[in-house]
């Protein structure tokens, strides 16, 4: 059962940060396993029942939702064999990582950030959702005192010389311009992740996120039909 992330989780965080490496690692895999992972599988477990109520076909078994603590190297200048952050990810079983909606929750030594996006920059996605935003500006417009209200902010790399319709509101302008899009809740304390408490305050902003969730979904959907029907 769920009781908070213990005040042992940064300090590994911490620690890790400076001793990445594969002795430190394997000194410590079972604090590892206690004082990390577990709580972290223990948080998913508390979100599952009402991550299926805001969609059944959502992932939601620990193994699968939680990030790996070994960083994929190959392709990167930092040659660190471990994060030290882990982040939780909430999105269609069966679906990959890039181009798929997702609900996120991580946590860093710095803070704790939760959310609703798009992972990847896909131009077929996002050109479906600037065409649904076009023809169906109220679906995002209803959307947009939700996320004031619950102090998200919307963010995403722009493209620069891209030009909206002139019909557009204006509020919706910088939606249209993403190259990705996702919402991130603001003004988060990273001493809420020491009550069992967290899991009601995500889970709200995740509920009233869903109308979103399913705008980019739909986006989604849309893309993949005309690429398969393309090909």
């Amino acid at each position: 059962m769920f009781q908070g992330f213990g005040k042992e989780l940064i300090p590994f965080f911490l620690d890790l940060r400076f001793h990445n490496d594969k002795s430190f690692m394997d000194a410590n895999r079972e604090r590892y396993y206690r004082e990390v992972r577990q709580p972290f599988y223990d948080f998913i477990g508390a979100m599952g029942p009402g991550m299926q109520e805001i969609c059944e076909d959502m992932e939601v078994r620990p193994n699968k939702c939680l990030s790996r603590i070994n960083r994929d190297t190959r392709f990167s200048k930092d040659k660190s064999p471990y994060r030290d952050h882990l982040w939780v990810s909430f999105r269609q079983s069966g679906m990959p990582n890039d181009g798929t909606p997702f609900y996120w929750f991580e946590i860093s030594p710095e803070d704790v950030t939760w959310g609703l996006g798009i992972w990847g920059e896909s131009r077929e996605i996002m050109d479906a959702m600037r065409r649904k935003m076009a023809a169906h500006p109220d679906d995002f417009l209803r959307m947009l005192p939700v996320l004031k209200k619950r102090n998200f902010a919307l963010a995403g790399p722009e493209w620069k010389k891209m030009k909206p319709p002139e019909e557009l509101p204006e509020v919706l302008r910088p939606w249209y311009l993403k190259k990705a899009v996702y919402a991130e809740r603001l003004d988060t304390s990273l001493s809420w992740i020491h009550s069992p408490d967290i899991v009601n305050r995500v889970m709200e902003d995740y509920r009233a996120l869903a109308p979103l969730y399913w705008i980019f979904r739909g986006c989604v959907e849309e893309a993949m039909n005309m690429m398969e029907q393309q090909n």
